[in-house]
């Protein structure tokens, strides 16, 4: 019989009787644990029908308690779930860091309202260039907009500002950051790319002005601004992050090749231009963004995209009847990134 485990693997874990921040919750609806602390557990989910559990992991134990429940929730980044000693969940980038960068000097408030309105001890002077790590972030709340701003949780307690992690922040003067490409305010979409002469990749024709990459595996050289498809829509500047990493193996190559063919195919079926927010993760990249494990943008065969006007389930549905691979949605902010990749067939998040 199956036995499932959920896996501690952060010291800065506390379950919760809800999935919210932690600081919005009473002492006894929370139940510190230690990381590498393990729970058989009977069941656990990550969504129901009245959507996602705002990365969180919601889990029942198999038998007993903790603080008197049964049923608790943990945020994704800080456990796992193990079936049968194999890690089944989270799956890829569920996991992964966001980043706030902040884009000329300003002020963070505890509230989105105008400075003028706040006192001294609501605001925090902030450099162009700072950057926090996300534990979460918003642009909108129950009651509708946050007034331009953007409300983020600091996921680290040693960036708190004064004790505290929630904050706010115009959407002029800052961006939130996914593998070092910004997906809030989320950028217009970028034209298609233009056509290019239907020519072998090793055998690249001096019209394209990009920077120049020399591939492994006997492929000879290509440019950035050449797709890596024939009249392809996907270039190798979008697959190697503007040629800062460059494949390290030819089996690296022909994944990317292998991932961009399946791309065409979707690019025509939707009909507009995808905007690639993470490609290629060698390491150590993959580890800045917090990337799984054994993600398959460590070798070039995952891609995670945003399509102006849909959000990622509405993708994932028009796509999964055909998609060799993987293809899984996110949760919580990240709700408008598809995750597509090369791998063996599975999905996830619909």
């Amino acid at each position: 019989m199956t036995k499932q485990i959920i896996k501690i693997t952060d010291s800065r874990a506390v379950l919760k009787r809800r999935p919210v921040y932690v600081g919005h919750l009473p002492q006894h609806e929370q139940y510190k644990v230690d990381a590498g602390a393990e729970y058989e557990i009977q069941s656990y989910a990550y969504a129901d029908s009245a959507g996602d559990f705002d990365e969180h992991i919601k889990f029942a134990l198999k038998e007993g308690n903790l603080g008197g429940f049964n049923t608790w929730y943990v945020y994704n980044r800080f456990a796992e779930v193990l079936s049968d000693g194999e890690v089944v969940y989270p799956i890829e980038e569920q996991t992964a860091a966001q980043i706030l960068e902040i884009t000329q000097d300003t002020v963070i408030k505890r509230r989105p309202v105008p400075v003028e309105e706040l006192t001294e001890e609501e605001i925090f002077k902030v450099p162009k260039g700072m950057t926090f790590d996300l534990h979460s972030y918003a642009y909108a709340d129950a009651s509708g907009s946050l007034q331009g701003h953007i409300r983020f949780a600091i996921n680290n307690p040693e960036q708190y500002i004064r004790g505290i992690s929630l904050w706010h922040v115009s959407d002029r003067q800052a961006q939130v950051k996914f593998d070092d490409r910004v997906v809030y305010p989320i950028p217009a979409a970028a034209p298609a790319a233009a056509m290019a002469a239907a020519v072998p990749a090793a055998a690249a024709p001096k019209t394209f002005s990009g920077k120049e990459i020399k591939l492994v595996g006997n492929r000879g050289t290509v440019y950035s601004d050449q797709p890596i498809i024939p009249n392809g829509s996907f270039t190798w500047g979008e697959a190697t992050h503007n040629c800062t990493r460059l494949p390290q193996t030819a089996e690296h190559v022909e994944n990317m090749v292998k991932l961009a063919t399946q791309l065409e195919k979707a690019r025509q079926q939707i009909g507009k231009p995808f905007r690639i927010t993470s490609w290629y993760r060698p390491e150590p990249f993959n580890s800045k963004a917090g990337g799984a494990r054994r993600s398959q943008h460590l070798g070039g065969g995952a891609v995670d995209i945003v399509v102006q006007g849909y959000m990622g389930a509405d993708l994932a549905k028009m796509l999964v009847g055909w998609w060799p691979g993987g293809l899984g949605i996110y949760a919580g902010n990240r709700r408008h990134i598809l995750h597509l990749d090369v791998g063996v067939k599975r999905k996830w998040g619909f």
